[in-house]
């Protein structure tokens, strides 16, 4: 009797054991899937949740940025520069400007003072010249490789057409001066090596005074007289005034690309009138 419950309790003793470590076991198992699937979501969180994991050479990469000095910048504004007998070029006429909206013709003609840097007169002075390999060389400068193309433009009241001798030709003698001058300043920039932005104000002058926009240089939108001891140095005066007031002018916002990172074209301006 004494031998039957001894087995017995033994027996239970036993099963408490085997009860114990089957729960141990299943504790384990559990723990092994949660830790499988933690590790299954992490390798694949871009396929579940759609997001895309962020290299550190990545964010390097779009946080570096390039330092400028001031006459560099300059250089990049004075690139977008037409030629014209008057202030009331395009660039201060319209609200924006993209480069690859622009015909043949006006890609030249935004970038007229650089081109009209390379231009010569003949013997008698009766014509502008200036050789197609400047146009095509400015052009490709400013806007990328592959983007001139031949055809007739304008620069300032000269109509130039393409000869045989690979040159293009205007009558000269449009005549045409102005008292007006019109300054275009750099007063911010930001730059990574795929993008360059160039934000400058700009304002007119003639004898009377300064203006906002350019009218005529009607009463009404002058921003300030001349003094006498100006009228000399309207230009410098000028300059001077837009540094000091530049939150409150008119700005220019250039955009220049680098496909490269070397190189920077212009893709657009934006003028925030």
């Amino acid at each position: 009797m004494e031998e039957n419950k001894k087995n017995e309790k033994e027996m239970e003793q036993w099963n408490d054991v085997k009860d114990k470590k089957g729960s141990g076991v299943v504790i384990v198992l559990l723990l092994l899937i949660i830790a499988g699937l933690g590790l299954f979501i992490y390798f694949n969180k871009d396929k579940l949740f759609g997001e895309k994991e962020t290299k550190p050479e990545e964010t390097e990469k779009q946080e570096e940025t390039i330092t400028f000095s001031n006459a560099e910048l300059q250089e990049y504004v004075d690139y977008i520069v037409p030629v014209s007998i008057g202030p009331s070029a395009k660039l201060f006429n319209v609200d924006k400007v993209v480069a690859s909206e622009l015909s043949a013709g006006e890609k030249v003609e935004y970038i007229g003072r650089l081109v009209y840097a390379k231009h010569t007169s003949s013997a008698d002075y009766d014509w502008d010249i200036i050789a197609e390999s400047d146009v095509k060389n400015a052009v490709e400068k400013i806007y990328g490789p592959n983007t001139y193309k031949r055809a007739e433009f304008t620069l300032g009241c000269g109509q130039y057409t393409l000869r045989d001798d690979e040159k293009y030709y205007s009558r000269t003698g449009c005549g045409g001066t102005t008292a007006t001058f019109v300054k275009n300043i750099v007063i911010d920039y930001t730059a990574t090596k795929e993008k360059l932005e160039i934000t400058t104000a700009y304002a007119f002058a003639n004898p009377d005074g300064i203006f906002k926009d350019f009218d005529n240089g009607s009463a009404q939108n002058q921003l300030e007289e001349h003094s006498e001891s100006n009228q000399d140095n309207m230009s410098d005066y000028l300059e001077n005034y837009i540094k000091e007031h530049k939150n409150e002018l008119h700005h220019i916002v250039y955009t220049f690309e680098s496909p490269d990172e070397v190189n920077y074209y212009f893709k657009e301006f934006v003028n925030q009138k």
